[in-house]
């Protein structure tokens, strides 16, 4: 054992040489860089760094303004970043270094997982030197490492080689409640550090599991015990990091259904295939050899060869008579159980049976679905497979010394060395390409950033919240706004040296109602803007970029004092009486429009001419209705719901198609919709709705609409096509008509927004 500690310490320096040769300027001054300027990492510092300079507690009250939102929702390390904030309340002040401690994390915390991994690779009786340099090779050729980009808290590959190692201990001790404990104690930690981590360990001990009640189905009486025993160390972390995260939730409507289940798995070419190889190339215009990067966990070269020799061994034992070749490859009793319940969990990170019609097992088990990237949990096969094939390679090594072949063992073991060390040379080279960006965001010092508001004399504690512009925010992958995140980037900035919070929030996890209404602030004057009833009277901080703006955002800018700016960026004063006053003249222009309108049909109309088309769906017995009794639902598949010739009774111009479209949490996405104008003589044009972009939202609704060039003979037509569509109030008319729909005596619809 103390051998094995000196290796250790050996492979930690040279590790930690490596690391240092590629990324010298990250050891030296740590808070002076950012991996990556991206959306995702800038979001991850952000919210780490934001927590640990100005909150306490579960909530992170740096986004979201006025709500907030849990930390084990938003990547903030929340059980680690509550580690650092005790040391910076009782120990040493290091608030202001969010960065460097993020930065500094993910490299201890990968190369901690070496001496695991060489550890494992000795309890299967490979020597010293061989499991050193296969433990380095094997470290570097990770594919956790390639998450520096973004997924911080993804690159921590400590986690499942500990593990794995725990569980080994496990498995071979006569008394299990030490290592029983180390287990769940990890499984714990990695579940509050991201959910990923504790269902990692949940379904590497449910397919051990699984393996060992196959190996045992003759006699499952001797079984059962050791069975539930394994079964409540895999199942308890779930539960309790699932419970105290829901105990601890002040919502209740977070999107259980994210986009990427279907779209994020594996497959065999992202597992054996190295990214930008040349094969890809020559194939990739004859065979479809795309895979997602999610699924992405290349084996290396020596691994790929053993996979494939494998293949071609089972497949001759199929239709052979022989049954003698597969028996090589059969790996030894004490990687048995891990090697085949990681093929299942390779099975399952391809969406393995989900995709081929087996999709309803989802709602037997949803939360399931939640983990839309499955192609992350064949890191799992990765650390077996590869750790396998050391030891097949290796003993193969032996069996060609023994035979007296001493060249070809040599060969053998240099080419498995030499490979796998070309393999995570590349894998090294392309993770770090890039990563030394300067930190000019998040800098330990505030000076420079707050000079802006003391230049202007503005004290920046006047302003309540920051709204930013361009617009970018997502709810629950149904609505989505990110043309462009730079305004999203410089509100971060701003917000972390002047603590002002963000009002929008760039979270798939974030309620639906917290994630509409402030989506909802830039909507028409019609709707009253209903977040304000949670905010003071202070005003807003509106940071911009100098970036191309639409109508809704350019028109809230023009509202807004500007104060500061510079080439990049203007920092304005926006009072909310800027959108509680829009809303009051909207409703006095109604008042003022109303006593004037005559009565045309079933609307009240300004116009003479009856050219409106109006379905308000009450005939149908909708889920969700919009008003009324009734509103258009279904299921799935594609639905037409207007298809109308005009008569003479429309004038040609310019006409407006709006209609209410539900914000159903049952499925990702929004229902797709176009509308169909063919003329007289047959020509037609398709358009597609905007119904992804819509800030007209009013309580989980949101109002679609665009503009047409209308002709008596026209022929239109709209179709919606996808999962859960609901929809209510569709409205054809004039655009410079006035149209009032009286649906009961306290709810009525002007212009199609309600009154």
């Amino acid at each position: 054992m103390k051998k094995n500690g000196i290796v250790i310490v050996f492979l930690m320096f040279v590790a930690t040489l490596v690391l240092f040769m590629q990324l010298k300027p990250v050891f030296q001054y740590p808070n002076s860089i950012l991996y990556s300027k991206g959306g995702d990492a800038q979001k991850s510092y952000f919210n780490f760094a934001y927590y640990l300079k100005y909150d306490d507690g579960i909530r992170h009250d740096g986004i979201n303004y006025p709500y907030g939102d849990h930390l084990q929702y938003i990547n903030s390390h929340p059980l680690f970043v509550q580690l650092v904030k005790f040391v910076d309340k009782r120990i040493y002040p290091v608030s202001d270094h969010g960065v460097a401690i993020l930065n500094l994390t993910m490299l201890a915390l990968f190369l901690l997982a070496l001496p695991f991994i060489f550890l494992i690779l000795r309890y299967y009786s490979l020597p010293r030197w061989y499991a050193g340099i296969i433990s380095l090779l094997l470290l570097f050729l990770s594919p956790q490492f390639d998450r520096i980009h973004g997924h911080f808290e993804m690159v921590y590959a400590v986690f499942l080689p500990m593990y794995w190692y725990f569980l080994i201990c496990w498995r071979r001790a006569k008394k299990r409640t030490l290592w029983s404990a180390l287990l769940i104690i990890a499984a714990l930690i990695g579940g509050f550090t991201s959910a990923y981590f504790v269902a990692f360990f949940t379904i590497m001990l449910l397919g051990v599991l699984f393996v060992e009640l196959w190996n045992h189905r003759k006699n499952l009486s001797e079984y059962w015990k050791t069975g539930l025993y394994l079964f409540l160390v895999a199942i308890i972390p779930l539960v309790v990091v699932k419970g105290l995260v829901s105990a601890t939730d002040w919502v209740s409507d977070r999107p259980n259904n994210p986009y990427g289940f279907y779209v994020y798995h594996a497959n065999f070419l992202s597992i054996f295939l190295p990214p930008g190889s040349l094969l890809k190339s020559i194939l990739g215009n004859t065979i479809n050899m795309d895979y997602q990067w999610e699924g992405r966990a290349y084996v290396g070269l020596p691994a790929t060869i053993l996979a494939t020799s494998m293949f071609i061994a089972g497949f001759y034992n199929l239709i052979s008579k022989k049954k003698s070749s597969w028996k090589f490859f059969k790996p030894t009793k004490k990687i048995e159980v891990f090697f085949y319940a990681s093929i299942l969990i390779l099975l399952f990170s391809m969406c393995i049976p989900f995709k081929y019609g087996f999709h309803w097992l989802l709602d037997v088990l949803p939360p399931v679905k939640q983990f839309r990237a499955l192609g992350r949990f064949t890191w799992i096969f990765y650390c077996v497979f590869t750790a396998y094939t050391a030891w097949f390679i290796y003993r193969l090594f032996r069996l060609l010394k023994i035979r007296k072949l001493p060249v070809a063992a040599t060969v053998l073991l240099v080419f498995t060395i030499g490979y796998w060390a070309i393999d995570a040379g590349i894998n090294i080279k392309r993770s770090t390409r890039g990563l030394l960006n300067k930190n000019d965001k998040f800098e330990a010092n505030d000076s420079e950033y707050l000079a802006r508001f003391q230049e202007a004399n503005v004290n920046p504690h006047e302003f309540q919240a920051i709204f930013f512009l361009p617009f970018a925010s997502t709810c629950g992958d149904k609505l989505l706004f990110e043309h462009t995140l730079n305004g999203f980037s410089e509100a971060m900035k701003c917000s972390y040296h002047t603590g002002i919070p963000l009002v929008q929030s760039f979270s798939p996890r974030l309620s639906y109602a917290n994630a509409l209404s402030s989506i909802q602030m830039l909507g028409n004057p019609a709707l009253e803007k209903v977040r304000l009833h949670d905010m003071n009277e202070k005003p807003l901080l509106l940071v911009c970029t100098k970036e191309k703006l639409n109508s809704e955002e350019a028109w809230l800018k023009s509202q807004a004092e500007v104060f500061w700016e510079d080439k990049y960026i203007t920092l304005s004063r926006l009072p909310l009486s800027v959108f509680t006053e829009s809303h009051k003249k909207w409703k006095d222009k109604v008042a003022n429009t109303l006593p004037g309108l005559i009565k045309n049909g079933e609307f009240l109309t300004d116009s003479t001419q009856p050219a409106f088309i109006y379905k308000d769906f009450e005939d149908q017995k909708g889920e969700f209705v919009f008003s009324g009794n009734g509103a258009f639902f279904t299921k799935k598949g594609e639905n037409e719901l207007l298809n109308q010739t005009l008569d003479n009774s429309f004038i040609q111009g310019k006409y407006e198609l709006s209609f209410w479209l539900y914000v159903d949490a049952r499925h990702y996405d929004m229902p797709q919709a176009f509308v169909t104008v063919t003329t007289a003589d047959n020509n037609s044009k398709t358009t597609k709705l905007n119904t992804r972009e819509v800030h007209d939202v009013y309580g989980k609704w949101i109002r679609v609409s665009s503009d047409f060039d209308l002709k008596p003979g026209d022929r239109i037509q709209l179709k919606l096509k996808g999962d859960y569509v609901s929809v209510d109030d569709l409205l054809v008319k004039p655009n410079d008509a006035t149209v009032v729909i009286e649906k009961s005596e306290d709810f009525g619809l002007y212009n199609n927004f309600p009154l």
